[in-house]
């Protein structure tokens, strides 16, 4: 079957990937869930959109990475993988080591050279890569700087990959709701990095407990089982701002906490879960 960019973002849950500029609307995993079943759903039949592995072949779309550390690396190379004419544009950190480590990454494994002129450094950098020429941006920092790199990228009017979680604190996550709003007036996209919304063997569990297979749900309790968070050792030279954000996920005002930063998947499946 052959799919436009336009009908696969009609019909599919994404994450980087089928963005056409122009041709798509504000639609996230909460959204599509909520046009298969609703309140009060539960026990009728629920079916799952259909689901491609890639996104259909469409207009070149430049992303630019803001955050060049593992996981903003990892999620470049999840946009390259997610379809075809697909392009890692320009890169943004507030470590120059980052912004280098990255940069071989992409030349080693994807073949994908990003000029001098296309890398920016310093806190303003994540202004720097918006205004580059990209289509849309990967947001990947510690989600400290999270509220004010997502407004900024939809007052530019780009479509916005962010990780999870949005913010962490209330005053952040109020900032996303504007974002959000706005970025949904004006046609934008926003996906963010809760996987759960978007892996099929999930979204399948999901959608047997919504058409009632397990009976009522008259309680539940979800459990993450993980190791110990990572830890930089302090070397020598480093500020205590330096140490603080290479180490940012044992600093709640950077990363919001534990609970924020990586039970945020376990709440969402709990949430998505129940409220059918």
């Amino acid at each position: 079957m052959n799919h436009s960019r336009r009908l696969f973002i009609k019909k599919s849950v994404f994450g980087t990937a089928g963005i056409s500029v122009g041709s798509i609307g504000a639609l996230g995993p909460a959204a599509l869930f909520n046009s298969c079943s609703g309140p009060g759903s539960r026990g009728k039949r629920v079916t799952l959109p259909e689901l491609p592995d890639r996104a259909p072949d469409g207009q070149a779309v430049r992303a630019g990475l803001i955050g060049c550390g593992g996981r903003g690396t990892g999620a470049a190379f999840n946009f390259l993988d997610a379809g075809p004419n697909l392009q890692i544009a320009a890169l943004g950190d507030v470590f120059q080591d980052k912004i280098d480590h990255c940069r071989a990454e992409l030349k080693e494994k994807k073949n994908v050279e990003i000029p001098d002129e296309n890398c920016f450094v310093g806190f303003d950098s994540y202004e720097k890569v918006i205004d580059s020429g990209v289509d849309l941006v990967l947001l990947c920092t510690p989600p400290h700087f999270r509220p004010v790199h997502l407004e900024a990228a939809v007052n530019a009017g780009k479509h916005v990959f962010m990780e999870k979680p949005c913010a962490v604190d209330p005053v952040g996550v109020r900032s996303v709701l504007v974002s959000a709003k706005k970025a949904e007036s004006m046609g934008l996209s926003i996906v963010s990095g809760t996987i759960r919304r978007v892996q099929k063997d999930y979204m399948e569990t999901q959608r047997r407990v919504a058409m009632g297979e397990i009976g009522e749900i008259t309680g539940a309790n979800i459990i993450r089982n993980g190791g110990a968070l990572w830890v930089r050792k302090w070397l020598p030279g480093w500020s205590d701002m330096e140490y603080m954000l290479r180490n940012w996920d044992n600093f709640c005002w950077l990363s919001g906490d534990h609970i924020t930063e990586q039970f945020i998947h376990e709440i969402d499946v709990m949430k998505y879960n129940l409220d059918f």
